[in-house]
Parts: structure tokens; sequence; C-alpha cells
């Protein structure tokens, strides 16, 4: 009752979006929104391509995946957290979220997962991006993350 070959579409955007979400290095890891973008641009063309029942099946099924992922990462976080006011109530409202945003939602549930064990390695807030050396909080308009805050040493922002 799924789509096929928008599954396998589906798919390819969601293992770029994780594959680039796996690092810090501004550049590199902005690529991952083509993926994200990707996976809506395939969410409309099945509408228009396939019976509409194969498109939501296909497309909510991903959402449910992408749901499922997210609370296992709320889950392993809560059985790692040493404190217990630092755990997070695992969210039945990720099953309703995950149809919705679960091109988001199911690299960041990866990636928050192989950060927690230690797979992945993250920024510890002192330098803009991993192994780039600079200090992002000496840099005007970026936070710890070495990502733009929007704001300005005296400069205006257009957006």
């Amino acid at each position: 009752m799924i789509s096929t070959k928008f599954a396998i579409a589906l798919a390819i955007a969601l293992l770029w979006t994780i594959v680039f979400s796996m690092t810090n290095h501004y550049p590199i890891r902005s690529l991952r929104n083509l993926g994200i973008l990707a996976s809506y641009v395939i969410g409309i063309a099945m509408i228009f391509n396939t019976d509409f029942r194969k498109a939501a099946v296909t497309w909510i099924m991903f959402g449910l995946i992408g749901g499922f992922l997210y609370m296992g990462y709320e889950l392993l976080a809560n059985l790692r957290a040493k404190n217990p006011g630092d755990r997070v109530p695992v969210s039945i409202s990720n099953l309703v979220y995950g149809p919705l945003v679960w091109p988001i939602m199911a690299p960041e549930a990866i990636e928050y997962t192989l950060s927690d064990l230690g797979i992945l390695k993250v920024s510890d807030g002192t330098t803009g991006s991993i192994g780039d050396g600079q200090n992002a909080e000496s840099q005007p308009g970026t936070g710890s993350d070495g990502y733009s805050t929007g704001a300005s040493s005296g400069r205006s922002v257009n957006r």
C-alpha cells in the first residue's frame, strides 16, 4: 500500500540529511537543508504522481518512523541521565508531529543519539565548529555553536 519508488526517493533524501547532519562544520552542515527541502518536494510530487492513499501511507509511514526514532532518543536520554532532574519525558506527541516534520525529526534523533553515545563528536561550546579552532564566543554575531545569532556588534542586520 506504499509507493515503492517514492519511498526510495524519500529514503535517499533522508539519508542525505542524516549524512550532512553529522558535522558541525557550517558550509557542509548546511547541505542537510537540501535533504529536508527534497523530502517535502517529493511529498508534494507524490500527491500529483500517485494515488493519494499510497502517497499518504508512504508519508505517514516515514512520519511514524521519525516519531519512534525521536521517542527512542528521549528514552535513551532518560536512561543515561545521571540526575533525575535532567530527565525529559518521553512524549507520545512525537508520533503526532512525526508525519508533519519527520524530515527534521529523524535526522535530529539519530544525530542526538550518536552524540549521547559518544560516537559523534560535538562542539563543546568553545569552538565555532568542530576542528576549526576558532573561539565562536569572541566573534560578534555568533552563538556558542558558531552559528549566527542575528546579533551584530553595532551594525544593523537586514533580513
